[in-house]
């Protein structure tokens, strides 16, 4: 730093006298009105101005309180209501619930149906297939045994 920044953070003498004497004016000029006054009709003016504030802070009191009031019992009301929405689906759920199960244990008795009469079919169409396949063999044997037979007969 150079001489100058150092003599610049030091204060002046008059500087601080300068600065005592303006707080010494600013609270003789606010004290200066009190002066003349009465200081009994002083707190009397000051009572009746802090009585009008209590008043108005009362009633400002009162109307938060039934504000307030009201706001809680909207909020019960509306709670109520939510709660009574959440019983009312929960009852719809479980009543889906049940209907879903219903129609779950009919589409099951369904399905087996189905394939029980698929089974049948199959069962059925084995049971022609196999009697095909033996009337096949009976009328082989038969064709067989008249071919013999005529063989025979045309060699005798």
């Amino acid at each position: 730093m150079n001489k100058q920044d150092e003599t610049d953070l030091i204060p002046e003498p008059n500087a601080s006298k300068n600065i005592v004497q303006s707080a010494k004016d600013f609270m003789n000029g606010v004290l200066s009105p009190l002066k003349g006054k009465d200081m009994g009709q002083m707190v009397e003016e000051f009572t009746s101005e802090m009585t009008l504030v209590a008043e108005g802070l009362s009633e400002d009191q009162q109307k938060l309180s039934q504000e307030n009031e009201r706001l809680s019992a909207q909020q019960t009301e509306l709670e109520q209501r939510m709660l009574d929405g959440f019983h009312d689906a929960d009852v719809t759920a479980d009543e889906m619930r049940k209907e879903i199960a219903s129609l779950r244990s009919r589409l099951e008795k369904a399905e087996k149906l189905l394939q029980e009469k698929k089974e049948q079919k199959s069962k059925k169409a084995d049971g022609i297939t196999a009697m095909l396949r033996q009337a096949t063999w009976l009328i082989a044997i038969g064709a067989g045994a008249w071919i013999i037979v005529t063989i025979i007969n045309a060699l005798t």
